[in-house]
């Protein structure tokens, strides 16, 4: 039965965290074993590579029997971490999916921009967050000022008439036209600079709030209103 794995963080350096796992990646999977002949001291990277490199060269020199390949060094981590993830929203932090804390020792020995290691492990619930990616068009609105970033409207700022979040779309209108045509963007291509105003409703009947003949309870009077 396989033995499970779990995940464990590892602290980089603010903008090194690609670096960091490319160097990770590199030892884990980038070294392999390292293996001798007997006879002619030629390297291998497999046992079996070995053996049949030795079999070759005892078919050309019938003295040459009985050797064994020599491991000279071997890759402790081959096979043992599953996984390496850079969550583009998290800065800072580099994930191992392995089969024990020891393998994430071995794996940042002395590589560059680490800082350190959180200690226990991570469940997979609280960096599942990370791995979905946030909608464009969240926490965008109608009558929001954005400027638009990308496209031949680059650079322009528009007002928020629509927000079409199944397509990840806005409809927006130019600030600055003297027409108010309506243009279609992606939210990816738009920064946001000024959310809108929340309009004041205003009672005409009664200026200065509600009726005080009215017994209604509304959410004024709520509990969560004045916390």
């Amino acid at each position: 039965m396989p033995s499970k794995s779990s995940i464990y963080a590892i602290r980089t350096t603010i903008s090194q965290e690609r670096s960091v796992a490319d160097l990770v990646t590199t030892a884990v999977v980038g070294e392999t074993d390292v293996w001798e002949c007997p006879y002619c001291g030629e390297q291998y990277a497999s046992e079996d590579a070995t053996k049949k490199h030795m079999k070759k060269e005892a078919r050309k020199d019938k003295s040459k029997k009985g050797g064994k390949p020599k491991l000279i060094s071997r890759n402790q981590l081959l096979g043992r971490v599953k996984a390496i993830l850079v969550p583009e929203t998290l800065r800072g932090y580099v994930f191992l999916e392995t089969l024990e804390f020891r393998d994430v020792e071995l794996a940042i020995s002395g590589v560059p921009h680490v800082r350190g290691r959180v200690g226990g492990k991570v469940s997979l619930e609280e960096i599942d967050k990370f791995l979905v990616p946030k909608p464009a068009a969240e926490g965008l609105g109608q009558g929001d000022v954005v400027e638009v970033i990308s496209g031949p409207f680059k650079g322009e700022r528009a007002k928020v008439s629509r927000v079409e979040a199944a397509k990840e779309e806005l409809i927006l209108e130019l600030v600055d036209s003297p027409h108010t045509i309506p243009i279609r963007v992606h939210a990816d291509f738009c920064k946001l600079v000024e959310k809108a105003k929340k309009a004041e409703s205003v009672d005409t009947e009664h200026p200065e709030g509600k009726d005080p003949d009215s017994d209604k309870f509304d959410d004024d009077d709520s509990f969560w209103a004045h916390d």
